[in-house]
């Protein structure tokens, strides 16, 4: 059966073949090929062939490529951000409860310290001044020791902040030692103990004493401790003489003190050195420079000088930091030059007898001298600086098995083989004593006390009301 062609609608449909067979893949994921209409020709000839499958020039990106991968079904968001979400750190509440509790402290610290600030710091001079009044101290040591103390109250067990005590200059009594400090042993070792207790005092300073001396038999070995003294006393024999000994380690420089009878430079009245010692409460005492009973050297008293005549002999400054200072017969002549030496170096007290003994560790000889019968077998006495805040004490005295005593170059070779930096005579003969635990430890001369115009003594600094019964 005859057909018939229209040749337009031919060429048209072949037209849209050879179109679709050479158009490029679409971006989108291949789809299947698009079924071309049939399209009217005649049965005895076969449709074109489909084009063959080509590979796109295309590809959707890898999942190694910077593309970002598809986002998680909607579904299954929650669940995703469950698995990712790290779990939050725990809180240490007891930390953050002392750190404001350390933070509080301080807050209150500072504010006590800018109140007292504002209560005893003078305007125009800039310095403090203590109760008494006439006795200007370091505005700055006072608020370091203020601020120290309030935070070692504060902070209790939390952590441990050492106290600083002190005493007041213009005090003439000190704090009460604790009577469970003292005590008396004839076992070197209970002194080595003792000294290990103190190494927190003693600052790894040597000691003078040594557990090796050759000790006097049957004389004790006496001894005070608290946390601000260390007090140790013995007698020894060095080159046959008997001398008695004493050691004092201080945690300040206000625990070296200087007692004068009635208080008062000047006065007539004369008491023994035992009665000044225990009036005045302290650990250990020596005799001082018996200054009422010459008019010799430089003497000062709470920071005011009292006598300027140093011609002929030396004389020994005490500081308000407890250090040793001299100055040689003929020096220092002019009183305001005397009244600058006393401001500028902080000196509390002088006292004047001499010679001196020792300086800056070397021995001093001394070939004259016009008192204290140098040339002559004397009981004699005399005080030593070893180290910081670090004193040693010896008197030579009588016996009885009359050991010979010494004259003052004797005295100046035995305290100078204890490796002390200074030393300096004091009062001798019936005068010199030591005194400890109520009255003298040496033999004094004539068997009876000499009453003296002053002494000079080392006393605890913790205050009585915080002392443990």
């Amino acid at each position: 059966m005859d057909r018939e062609y229209d040749l337009e609608e031919l060429l048209r449909e072949f037209s849209s073949l050879n179109e679709e067979s050479e158009r490029p893949a679409a971006p989108a994921p291949k789809a299947p090929d698009p079924v071309p209409q049939a399209a009217s020709v005649p049965e005895a000839e076969e449709a074109p062939a489909a084009p063959q499958e080509e590979e796109p020039l295309w590809q959707p990106p890898q999942a190694d490529e910077a593309y970002p991968p598809a986002p998680p079904p909607e579904e299954d968001e929650e669940d995703w951000e469950d698995e990712e979400a790290a779990p939050a750190p725990k809180k240490n509440i007891f930390f953050e409860v002392l750190m404001a509790f350390a933070g509080l402290i301080f807050l209150g610290v500072t504010a006590i310290a800018l109140l007292w600030v504002v209560l005893n710091v003078h305007p125009d001079a800039g310095t403090a001044t203590t109760v008494a009044g006439d006795t200007r101290l370091s505005l700055t040591e006072n608020l370091d020791i203020y601020m120290n103390n309030a935070a070692s109250d504060a902070l209790g067990d939390l952590a441990y902040i050492r106290k600083i005590y002190t005493i007041e200059e213009s005090a003439t009594v000190a704090p009460v030692p604790n009577p469970n400090g003292f005590g008396t042993t004839d076992d070197p070792a209970v002194i080595q103990a003792l000294i290990d207790q103190a190494w927190e005092l003693l600052e790894g300073q040597e000691m003078v004493w040594r557990p090796d001396a050759d000790f006097v038999p049957g004389e004790p070995m006496r001894y005070y401790y608290d946390d601000t003294i260390l007090v140790i006393q013995w007698k020894e024999y060095i080159e046959e003489r008997c001398c008695t000994c004493a050691e004092v380690k201080l945690a300040h420089g206000s625990q070296l003190r200087r007692k004068l009878a009635e208080d008062t430079y000047g006065s007539s009245v004369q008491l023994y050195a035992s009665e000044m010692a225990a009036a005045s409460n302290a650990v250990i005492a020596i005799n001082g420079d018996f200054y009422n009973f010459r008019n010799l050297g430089i003497t000062a008293y709470q920071r005011k000088l009292y006598r300027n005549n140093p011609a002929t002999v030396d004389s020994c400054f005490f500081t308000a930091e407890g250090d040793m200072l001299f100055s040689r017969a003929g020096e220092l002549m002019k009183t305001g030059e005397t009244e600058k030496f006393i401001k500028d170096n902080n000196v509390v007290f002088a006292i004047a007898f001499g010679p001196v003994l020792v300086d800056k560790g070397e021995l001093q000889y001394c070939a004259s001298y016009p008192i204290g019968e140098i040339d002559m077998e004397y009981s004699r006495s005399c005080i030593a600086q070893k180290d910081t805040l670090h004193y040693f004490l010896m008197t030579i005295n009588h016996t009885d098995d009359a050991r010979p005593r010494a004259n003052i170059n004797e005295l100046a070779r035995f305290v100078h083989s204890k490796d002390v930096i200074k030393a300096y005579t004091l009062d001798g003969g019936q005068t010199a004593e030591i005194v400890m635990m109520g009255g003298p430890v040496n033999k004094v001369d004539f068997g009876n006390e000499r009453a003296v115009s002053d002494i000079l003594y080392f006393a605890t600094a913790i205050p009585s009301q915080e002392v443990s019964p």
